[in-house]
Formats: structure tokens, C-alpha cells, sequence
């Protein structure tokens, strides 16, 4: 048996989201190995925390959203009160349904063992068709185009952190999932696609004559239903717009608009064609069925919808059907089980094509025997595909799956036969963010380390700190006075046991599954050239807030390429082959700049790589080394590039390793800020990958998509 949290909000709107959490918590709850509880937030009738007995299980009622950057103190409190709540032998899963909650997922995996998911039941970046129109064809059109992309979008990195922080991603809809793939590079083992679906309940059949009396329509009328928020990304704008021309044709038309949002803004498109016009506001869902069984066509116009629960609705209910030609409605429905209408993507706007809006739907109010004939496809499709059992049955099989993971891990980390690995903690004056490190470390789902501190001379309470754990698998090495970075890092690999040794700083924090997927790699590569793995990190700052994403090349020819213009590698998050660090050991020849020294010593004879995940948060704050110690560090790496460009018999000029110094440390969009500019970056960009390509035999293509990837994300050029 596990427990199973569903976070959702306290104060609910009916939406299609809170029908799902709805839908879902009926059919788990007959589920016997399932304990079903609810978080709800933004319970602000509660000044702390509260918890009380729900109709299913145990319900806390939480005063603040989460995952909010301000919240984040409030957040990991939160955490730690779950963790104290819950029994830690029982399994848990955090089910979220709001993308903007997952992020919280991060605080939950610091403090216990447990499974987060998401259902994403939106594409946010997708907004943008109405909020940014120029963004969003950038994103369509890589969504759109034939090339693989190997970067996260800067424009998307903020959505990525609420896919990346849990364990599982649920998709409504396939187009959901390619692009959660392509966009994103989402592994597809930790993806599912399960479509929404709907209870079968057995309809009290009424009859429209007497609903249309009811509710004070003419029998003569003809209805067309708008059943949802009402503003310009639901199409509804268009809608009324197409309304005068089918008025046109048939007087008698009524539209009608159930929902809320801005109906002022329908008035301006109506053109004084108000008496054809009903707008009823949210309805219950009683009332809102009588108008699926008295209307004649129902339509979704939408620029961007996903697994549309009214579209759902509407097809049980045999309602004729009429949606917008996007995303996840080609997928509910076909052309045998209604019509569907193009969205037009002009330069500078997006919008329903009107006149074939209304040229459709006057076909469904001229041909309805035929339109009756595709609603009752729809529905048989409906009844086998989009109904509560299938959805809730593969979810369970989710919810099973990473259960079992859980269990595999726990037998992996308990196998001693399986790799030690030595993470080598340096520490100087570290009081501040200590034991934040040191406890991410000792809460590895990787349980298989020993944690080597090496506290170098210290003389703040560091020492006090580091005295109060008891942990076995901790090792403390004290040098009597501040030997410096290098020594220390030095002194500790010579003491590691381990198959591995990991890096990590006492400002830095560990995502839970980061030595276990380090460690992973390494064992199912198999291969004896690889001697470093790292991955991309989190920025966060002295508070823990996010304030953004850092992407590293991933592949080994990347790296080599990207050597040259800037440190491939998140030094604390990198995992290396204890046999090869222990004889390449790190050198003092460029002051704070060892890192990047040793991976072009380690380079010269092994491979690495960087998993494409963020597995480490790297913390900015006043003391780091590149605040501290910023200008002795580019200066080192300055002269280190050099020397590298040097050994590879790559001609520069003054200018030209001026060029390349301002890539290296992020001056591109101030320096190159004009087209002469950009010019000579590109040329010198192509002159030294052509020069690796000859020497080092990359592929053409590598070297095209490292061009970009070097100006987009150390430039800031598009």
C-alpha cells in the first residue's frame, strides 16, 4: 500500500483541470493499495499549516500557493512538516496537476524518500499565441522543424524546471509528449501518454422541446454552444465574429457563450447582433448538460487546446461537434466524428479562419442528419476511449511503476557489490550553507558513498558543524592552517576508496537521484574511455530561490568543441573515475580556474560526458569564488584558452583572442552589438571549429549546431 497526496487548490473554479483531479480521485479511491489524502493551497482562512480528517483519508489545508520564488522559505518548511507527518517505510507519491506547483516537488525530494508526478494538462509556452506572438512562432517553428535540437530554449528554461524536478510526466495528448520531447529532450521513460476521460453515467435523456421552453428559447431557434472561459485563446472572439455571416443565412441562430472571462470584449465583435446573442456566465454542470441536449452544434474554437474535457462532454452527450484544427483536438476528434476549422498563423498575429467557421457550421445546421450520424461515432469512441476506467487504469499502472523503481533503487544502493563512490567535500569558513550540503549528500537515493570533508583550517563554526553528525559514511580531514582549494581537493582524492569520486561545494546542494544516475551512466556506458560525467545545474541564491538554468554540452565531441570557449563542466557536479583523478590530479598552474585546467588534461587521453539533466544547484551569493576572486580567475582562464589554441596550432591574432575572451566570459551581447561585429564573431566561431573539425574529425553537423549553440547561449545572439 502507498499513500497518494493530490495537491490542488482550496478555493476551486470549475475547470477541465479540477474535472480531472475529480474524475481521478473516484476511480483511485476504490483502489485498495491506494491511501488517498489532499494538499490544498492557498487555504488562506488558515494561518499555519492545518490538517484534518477528509472524506477519503488525511487533508492539509496549506495558507500559501506554492512554489512561488517569495514562498520558499514557507515551501521547505512545508517539506519538512510532511516529512515529521509521514511514516517513512510507507511508500508516497505527490501527484501535482498544476505545472506551476511541480517546482515544489524539489523542496518534498530534499527532505524524504518519495515519487513526485505531474499531469500536464497545458503547454505553457503555447500562451504566447495571444501573449507573445513573436515568441511563440520561435518555439513553433523548432517545434515545427525537421532538425533535432539539443538546447533548451532560453525562453523555455523556467517551464523545463517544473518537468525536470519530477519523477514522471503524464501527457494528455500525443502532440503534448512530441513536443515535451523534442523541445525539452525529455526522456521518454519518464513520459506517459494517458488521455482525459470521463465517468459513463447513464444520461436522463430530456427532451429538447420542453429544455428550450425551460430555458426560454424558441423551438424555432438553432443553437450553437460556446462552453468555456471566454477570452481571445479560446477562439470565442472569432466565433461571434462569424456569427453576422451566418445570421446572414439563418436568422434564427442563437449563440450561446457558458463561461467567464471578459463578455465585454464579445460585444465589440457582435456588430448590434446582441438579440442572437446569449451569455449565461459559469453553469452547473446539471444545467450546462440540458444545453449539450437542446443544442444543435457545439463548437471549441480554440488557438491552443489540449485534452478538452468539454470536447469530452460534448461527445457524450451525441452533441454535433465543430473544433479548431490544433494540438490535442485533432486527436479527440477525427473527420468521421465532426468538422474541424484551420487555424490561421499569419506574421504578425493568430486567428480562426472565420469565413470557414461559418461556412462549417451552417453545414451542420443544413445537414444534421448527417452531423447526428458523426455525434454518435463520437460517442461509441467516447464511451471506449475517453472514460474514467482507461484513464485511471494506466494511471495506477504509473503510479505502480514508480513504485517499483523505488523498490529497485533501494536494492541497487543495498547491493555492495555495486561501485563506492568518494564525494570529496572541501570546506573553508562554510558555516553558512553546510549542513544544507552535507544533509543532500547523506539523502542520496545513491546511499553507496562516503562523504570525505576536508576542512581547511576553518575558523568559523564549520568545525562545530561538522562534529555533530554521526553518519559512519562521513570523514573528516582537517588541515591545521587554510592550505587552498587545490591541496585540499588533492588531500581528499588521495584518501577516496571509491570506484568514483564526485565533487561537490559546501555552498552547492545535491539533487536526490544525482549519484544514482551519475553512477548509472558510468556502469551502462561500459566504457573504459570514460573517464568524467557531469551535468547541468540550477542557479540558485543566498536564499535558495531559482534564479535560472545552466545547460553544459552533452556529447564527448561537444565538449571538445565547446573546450575552447568556455569550462564544459559544473565543477560540482561532476563525477570522475577515481583511478584516473588520483594520477591527473588538479594542478595550481591557473589559479581558480583548476577545473577547467584538469578536463583539458583529463581530455587529452579519455572521454566525458554531461547527462542533460539538473542534478546540482549552484549557488550565487557575495562570497563565491567569482566574486571574490573574479579577476585572477578570467585572467587564468584567458591565459589557459590561449595556451590550449596554442597547442592546436590555431593562428590568433590580438583582436581575434579579444573576440574569443569576451565569449568565454559572457560579453557577447555587449561587445557584439552590431552587424560588423557579429560578423567577425562569426567568422572566428567558424575558423576555430573548422580548425578542430580537420584535426579532430567532427562531423559537419556537430560543428553547425555547436556554432549555435556557443552564440545563442554564451552570446546571447539569436
Amino acid at each position: 500500500m502507498f499513500n497518494l497526496f493530490i495537491i490542488d487548490y482550496y478555493n476551486r473554479n470549475s475547470t477541465g483541470l479540477t474535472t480531472y483531479v475529480d474524475q481521478l480521485t473516484n476511480y483511485v479511491v476504490e483502489d485498495p493499495n491506494i491511501s488517498l489524502h489532499f494538499i490544498f493551497v492557498n487555504a488562506d482562512q488558515y494561518q499555519n499549516i492545518h490538517k484534518e480528517q477528509g472524506k477519503y483519508g488525511i487533508n492539509y489545508y496549506v495558507p500559501h500557493d506554492i512554489a512561488l520564488p517569495e514562498h520558499n522559505t514557507k515551501d521547505e518548511n512545508l517539506a519538512i512538516h510532511l516529512s515529521k507527518e509521514l511514516d517513512p517505510n510507507q511508500a508516497t507519491i505527490f501527484h501535482f496537476n498544476w505545472i506551476n506547483h511541480a517546482p515544489f516537488a524539489q523542496f518534498l525530494k530534499a527532505k524524504m524518500i518519495c515519487k513526485t508526478i505531474l499531469t500536464k494538462h497545458c503547454i505553457p509556452w503555447r500562451d504566447n499565441i495571444t501573449d507573445n506572438y513573436p515568441l511563440f512562432k520561435h518555439i513553433n517553428g523548432l517545434l515545427l522543424s525537421k532538425e533535432d535540437i539539443k538546447y533548451v530554449d532560453r525562453s523555455l528554461l523556467h517551464e523545463w524546471v517544473a518537468y525536470n524536478t519530477v519523477d514522471h510526466v503524464i501527457c494528455v495528448t500525443k502532440f503534448a509528449a512530441s513536443a515535451l520531447q523534442k523541445l525539452f529532450q525529455f526522456p521518454k521513460n519518464q513520459m506517459s501518454i494517458v488521455h482525459n476521460g470521463l465517468k459513463i453515467e447513464k444520461l436522463e435523456l430530456k427532451d429538447p422541446k420542453i429544455l428550450r421552453k425551460k430555458y426560454g428559447f424558441s423551438l424555432d431557434d438553432e443553437i450553437i454552444l460556446y462552453a468555456g472561459v471566454v477570452n481571445q485563446r479560446k477562439g470565442v472572439f472569432d466565433l461571434v465574429k462569424a456569427l453576422d455571416k451566418i445570421l446572414e443565412e439563418k436568422p434564427n441562430v442563437r449563440l450561446v457563450i457558458a463561461g467567464n472571462g471578459n463578455h465585454s470584449e464579445i460585444l465589440k465583435y457582435a456588430n448590434q447582433r446582441w438579440a442572437n446573442l446569449t451569455i449565461t456566465g459559469s453553469l452547473e454542470k446539471s444545467v450546462l448538460f440540458d444545453f449539450y441536449q437542446m443544442a444543435d452544434v457545439g463548437v471549441v474554437p480554440s488557438y491552443i487546446e489540449q485534452c478538452s474535457y468539454t470536447t469530452i462532454e460534448m461527445m457524450h452527450h451525441s452533441l454535433p461537434l465543430l473544433v479548431a484544427d490544433v494540438d490535442g483536438l485533432k486527436e479527440l476528434v477525427p473527420d468521421e466524428y465532426g468538422l474541424r476549422t484551420p487555424l490561421v498563423l499569419n506574421d504578425n498575429d493568430a486567428h480562426i479562419d472565420v469565413n470557414k467557421l461559418s461556412q462549417n457550421i451552417l453545414s451542420v445546421l443544413n445537414n444534421k442528419n448527417k452531423a447526428k450520424s458523426r455525434a454518435r461515432k463520437a460517442k461509441i469512441y467516447a464511451e471506449q476511449h475517453l472514460e474514467v476506467s482507461n484513464m485511471g487504469q494506466q494511471t495506477v499502472k504509473i503510479y505502480n511503476r514508480l513504485m517499483e523503481e523505488q523498490e529497485t533503487q533501494k536494492t541497487l544502493n543495498g547491493n555492495s557489490n555495486y561501485p563506492l563512490v568518494s564525494v570529496i567535500l572541501p570546506c573553508y569558513n562554510g558555516e553558512k550553507y553546510l549542513r544544507e550540503c552535507i544533509n543532500s549528500i547523506l539523502c542520496q537515493s545513491y546511499t553507496h558513498l562516503e562523504l570525505i570533508i576536508v576542512n581547511d583550517g576553518s575558523t568559523d563554526s564549520s568545525s562545530t558543524i561538522l562534529e555533530s553528525y554521526k553518519d559512519p559514511r562521513i570523514i573528516v580531514l582537517n588541515n591545521k592552517r587554510n592550505e587552498g582549494i587545490v591541496d585540499s581537493l588533492n588531500y581528499g582524492i588521495k584518501y577516496a576508496k571509491g570506484k568514483y569520486v564526485a565533487r561537490i561545494d559546501t555552498d552547492d546542494v545535491m539533487q536526490q537521484n544525482r549519484l544514482y544516475k551519475q553512477v548509472k551512466y558510468f556502469e551502462e556506458s561500459n566504457n573504459d574511455e570514460l573517464a568524467l560525467v557531469g551535468s547541468h545545474h540550477r542557479v540558485i541564491n543566498s536564499k535558495g530561490q531559482l534564479l535560472g538554468l545552466k545547460q553544459y554540452p552533452s556529447s564527448h565531441e561537444e565538449i571538445q568543441q565547446a573546450m575552447l570557449f568556455q569550462n564544459p563542466f559544473s565543477h560540482p557536479s561532476v563525477l570522475m573515475r577515481s583511478d584516473i583523478v588520483k594520477k591527473i590530479k588538479y594542478s595550481k598552474k591557473y589559479p581558480h580556474a583548476e577545473d577547467y585546467h584538469l578536463w583539458f588534461k583529463i581530455l587529452k587521453k579519455y572521454k566525458a560526458a554531461n547527462i542533460p539533466e539538473y542534478l546540482t544547484h549552484y549557488r550565487i551569493h557575495d562570497e563565491n569564488t567569482s566574486n571574490k576572486n573574479g579577476r585572477e580567475q578570467r585572467e587564468s582562464a584567458a591565459s589557459l584558452i590561449s595556451s590550449e589554441l596554442d597547442k592546436l596550432k590555431i593562428d590568433h591574432s590580438v583582436e581575434e583572442l579579444k573576440i574569443h575572451i569576451a565569449i568565454s566570459q559572457n560579453l557577447g551581447n555587449k561587445i557584439f552589438n552590431n552587424p560588423m561585429r557579429i560578423q567577425l564573431l562569426d567568422e572566428w566561431i567558424e575558423k576555430v571549429l573548422r580548425s578542430q573539425q580537420k584535426q579532430l574529425g567532427f562531423s559537419v553537423l556537430t560543428v553547425n549546431t555547436m556554432k549555435d549553440h556557443i552564440k545563442r547561449n554564451y552570446c546571447n545572439i539569436n
